[in-house]
C-alpha cells in the first residue's frame, strides 16, 4: 500500500511539473567542459569539481553529463546533493530535473541531523523531500539501528516507514516487525503486523504497539505475549512505563507462573518488575493446578508479588467476596492470603469452607496443602463443624480451635482443642433416629468414613446429656450460633466466576 501511495505520488508531480515551466539545471562550475554527442543525444561533458543546481537543490561529482533536451543529470564520483539540511550521497547519480527525481547507486547515503541511512541504491524526491529504497537499508539514530528491506522517509514529517524483515537494535531493547514507523523527531516507534521485542530480561510478541524512547513508554496491541521466564503474559492491550517498571492491562489477559503451576485471568490488571507486583480485578480468577484436582479462586482483587525483590517466593492475596471450588473443597470469606512458603490459604471475615456435605466455619480458617494435596485445616476460634444427618438433622462440633486432616483428598480426622461441644443424632438397628446426644468436654476427637463422622472420642472428663427425639423442642436441635449456609457453597467452577 505504501509503494503506491509513493509511486502515485511520483506520478501526479510528474504530470503537474510537465505543465509548468520547469527550471534548467545550471552548471555552477566544472574544471573541464565540453560538448558532444551521442546516439542522436547533445551531451555537456563536465569533469573536474562539477557542481550543478536547480532551486535550491545543489549537487557536486567528480564527472557528469548534462542532457539539456531532458533536463537531466548522470553522474559519478563522489556524488553529493543538499536540499536545505538534506543531506545524500553515492557513487553514482541518476537525476531527472523535471521530475525532480534522484536515483543515487552505490554506498548510498542519506543525513539530516537527525539521522544516517545507508543504502545501496536511493531514490530521493527533492520536491516533496521524500527518500526511499528497496533493496535493503540501515539507518542510525544515535545509539538505535533500524535495517529493513524497504524504507520511505518523509522529511517534512520526520516519518521513516520500514517494510520487510525489521530490525533495531538499541542499548535498551531489541525489536523485529513486519513494518515499522519511525519519528525521527519524536523518537516514537510504531510497529505493525508480527513483532517481537527483547528485552533484557523479557521477550514480547505483538501485532501492533508503539514505543516512546524518549519517555521510555511503550504500548502493545492485539495478541500481545510477554514472556518473563517463569512467568507469561497474554493480553491485547499492555501499556508499560520502563523507568518505574509499571505495567496496565485493559481488557482480558492471562497471566501464568509455570514454576508455580498458577494461573491469574481478569479483565483489569497492574503489574510492577522488582516484586513481579501483579493485581488483577473485573471478575479476576485465580488457578491453581495441584496434583488430582485444581483449585479456583475469585474475588473482587486478586494480588500476587514475590516476598521481596531477592526472595522468589510467591505470595497471593484475594479480597472481597473470595469464593473458591475444588473437586472435594470449596469455600467463601471476605478476604484470603495464600503463601508458597507453607502452601497455605488463610482465610479471615466470616470465612467457611465446605468438604462434600460437611461446613466447617470459625473466626479464621487456614487451608494447608502438601505435595499439591489437600493435608489439613485449622479453624481459630469460634470454630463450628455442622454435617447433615438427614433431611433435618445436622451433627454439629464447636470448640475454641478445631484441626482437621485429609487423607486421600477426604476428611479422616479432626481434633478440637478447648470447650468442645457436640451434638449429634443417634440411630439403632433398623437406621431409625432415636434421639440426640449432647456432650460438654474440654477436647475431642471425631473420626470420618465415607464422609460421615463415624467415632467420636471425648478427651478429659465430658457431660453428656441424652435426650429422645420425642423429646426434643427446637432450642435442643442446635447448638448456639448454629448456622447452616449451605446455599453460599459455590457448585461448580462455572458457578464461582458469574
Amino acid at each position: 500500500m505504501l509503494f503506491v501511495l509513493v509511486v502515485s505520488g511520483i506520478s501526479f508531480t510528474a504530470k503537474s511539473q510537465q505543465a509548468e515551466q520547469n527550471k534548467e539545471v545550471e552548471i555552477l562550475s566544472s574544471d573541464y567542459l565540453k560538448f558532444q554527442e551521442s546516439n542522436g543525444k547533445k551531451i555537456t561533458r563536465l569533469v573536474g569539481n562539477v557542481s550543478l543546481k536547480q532551486d535550491e537543490v545543489l549537487m557536486w561529482c567528480d564527472s557528469a553529463n548534462l542532457d539539456k533536451e531532458t533536463n537531466s543529470v548522470d553522474a559519478w564520483g563522489r556524488v553529493h546533493i543538499r536540499q536545505d539540511t538534506v543531506n545524500a550521497y553515492s557513487n553514482y547519480l541518476k537525476y531527472d530535473g523535471n521530475k525532480k527525481l534522484s536515483m543515487l547507486q552505490g554506498n548510498a547515503k542519506l543525513t539530516d541531523r537527525k539521522m544516517v541511512l545507508y543504502t545501496e541504491q536511493l531514490f530521493y524526491d527533492s520536491k516533496n523531500k521524500l527518500s526511499y529504497y528497496y533493496v535493503g537499508g540501515r539507518v542510525l539514530k544515535d545509539s538505535t539501528v533500524i535495517i529493513s528491506q524497504k524504507g520511505y522517509y518523509y522529511s517534512k514529517t520526520e516519518d521513516v516507514y520500514f517494510q520487510g524483515d525489521v530490525y533495531i537494535t538499541d542499548p535498551k531493547y531489541k525489536l523485529n516487525s513486519d513494518t515499522l514507523k519511525y519519528n525521527t523527531g519524536s523518537k516514537i516507534s510504531t510497529f505493525f503486523g508480527n513483532t517481537e521485542i527483547f528485552n533484557k530480561n523479557s521477550r514480547i510478541l505483538c501485532d501492533n504497539g508503539w514505543y516512546d524512547s524518549k519517555l521510555d513508554i511503550s504500548s502493545f496491541g492485539k495478541n500481545t505475549t510477554v514472556i518473563d521466564s517463569p512467568q507469561c503474559l497474554f493480553a491485547d492491550s499492555l501499556y508499560y512505563v520502563r523507568s518505574s517498571g509499571f505495567g496496565k492491562v485493559i481488557g482480558p489477559f492471562t497471566w501464568i507462573d509455570t514454576s508455580k503451576a498458577t494461573e491469574i485471568r481478569g479483565n483489569y490488571g497492574e503489574y510492577y518488575d522488582g516484586q513481579q507486583y501483579i493485581m488483577a480485578t473485573q471478575k479476576p480468577l485465580l488457578i491453581y493446578k495441584m496434583e488430582k484436582d485444581s483449585l479456583f479462586l475469585t474475588a473482587d482483587t486478586l494480588k500476587s508479588m514475590n516476598k521481596s525483590e531477592r526472595d522468589s517466593i510467591r505470595n497471593f492475596f484475594a479480597y472481597h467476596k473470595v469464593r473458591m471450588y475444588m473437586k472435594n473443597m470449596q469455600g467463601i470469606c471476605d478476604s484470603l492470603f495464600y503463601s508458597f512458603e507453607d502452601s497455605t490459604f488463610r482465610m479471615y471475615y466470616k470465612p467457611v469452607l465446605w468438604n462434600e456435605d460437611v461446613q466447617m466455619s470459625g473466626d479464621t480458617v487456614y487451608f494447608h496443602t502438601k505435595n499439591n494435596k489437600a493435608d489439613k485445616f485449622s479453624i481459630y476460634k469460634a470454630g463450628f463443624i455442622i454435617s447433615p444427618s438427614g433431611k433435618k438433622y445436622f451433627d454439629q462440633i464447636k470448640g475454641t480451635n478445631i484441626f482437621g486432616y485429609f487423607k486421600d483428598d477426604e476428611l479422616s480426622q479432626m481434633d478440637v482443642k478447648g470447650n468442645a461441644e457436640s451434638l449429634y443424632f443417634g440411630k439403632d438397628d433398623k437406621n431409625k433416629y432415636i434421639g440426640n446426644n449432647k456432650v460438654l468436654s474440654t477436647n475431642s476427637t471425631m473420626y470420618f468414613k465415607d464422609k460421615k463422622i463415624s467415632k467420636v472420642v471425648f478427651i478429659k472428663q465430658a457431660e453428656a446429656v441424652f435426650t429422645p427425639m420425642k423429646m426434643l423442642n427446637k432450642e435442643q436441635m442446635q447448638l448456639k450460633d448454629f448456622n447452616w449456609q449451605i446455599k453460599l457453597k459455590p457448585k461448580s467452577r462455572e458457578d464461582i466466576m458469574q
